[in-house]
């Protein structure tokens, strides 16, 4: 996309985190800026933080789980704003642990929420979206723990596997399309799940969490610059993380090298 001012961004999950860091860059590009929530509470906040800079803002109680409730927000948003032109499949929540020690229903909350969400707001807005024929870009919110799998995540770091495979084919079946796609992949950032998670942890881990964290609003700076120019994987984090990932992609090619010793 060459421009965000004036266009329209739809972001579940947006009034706390990644997501209200998302809605903020959008914002200040003069954007119209739909966030959805199924907190009241958080959603007032985000409504009143964002008010101070733009009053082109919605607010809407949406679970994203539930198809029916998406469909109604999308007849909400073209009466108010028309076209949508950004798709953020933003909303998650944590959860899981060692795999045997994940109970069923802690699986199945995390996909639905975590993958199914995201597919259902592809399937309610993306054919609007081509229809429209205007520049568009989804960006469906995964994680690092979806590219590398590390500690004991089972329910969320398989969801957030799932949410990276579904945005990969989706720029297949986009590749010839006015519809862009990017998978925003962050490590550690400044959000309430993380600072949950620094309650739980020694004082070391707390240490390493705080030298990694990156602000909500950075992550938002980088999604704009990927939408901009139609990046597909973004990354928010730094050496770290790249160090992961060098290991993992160089534990994948040497398990190929033993296996085809002989190959070219």
């Amino acid at each position: 996309m060459k421009t965000l001012e004036g266009k329209t961004a739809f972001i579940t999950g947006g009034s706390t985190g990644i997501g209200l860091g998302m809605a903020t860059v959008f914002a200040r590009q003069n954007m119209n800026v739909i966030i959805t929530d199924i907190r009241e509470e958080a959603l007032a906040g985000a409504q009143q933080q964002l008010s101070q800079i733009s009053d082109q803002v919605l607010t809407l109680n949406v679970d994203s789980t539930d198809v029916d409730a998406l469909t109604a927000a999308a007849t909400e948003v073209e009466r108010a704003f028309g076209a949508l032109h950004v798709l953020c499949n933003n909303a998650g929540i944590p959860g899981g642990a060692k795999v045997l020690e994940t109970p069923e229903a802690g699986w199945r909350k995390t996909h639905e929420v975590n993958f199914w969400g995201p597919l259902n707001g592809i399937k309610v807005f993306l054919p609007h979206m081509l229809e429209h024929g205007e520049e568009a870009h989804i960006v469906n919110t995964a994680s690092f723990s979806g590219i590398h799998g590390h500690g004991h995540q089972s329910g969320y770091g398989t969801s957030k596997f799932a949410v990276v495979g579904l945005s990969e084919f989706l720029r297949n079946d986009l590749a010839d399309t006015n519809v862009g796609v990017s998978v925003l992949c962050p490590h550690v950032v400044d959000t309430p799940i993380i600072e949950a998670l620094k309650s739980r942890v020694s004082d070391n881990v707390v240490a390493m969490i705080d030298d990694m964290a990156v602000a909500a609003e950075t992550v938002g700076a980088q999604v704009m610059r990927a939408i901009l120019t139609d990046e597909f994987y973004v990354f928010c984090d730094g050496s770290d993380t790249r160090k992961m990932l060098q290991q993992r992609c160089e534990d994948m090619l040497a398990a190929m090298d033993r296996q085809f010793p002989n190959a070219p």
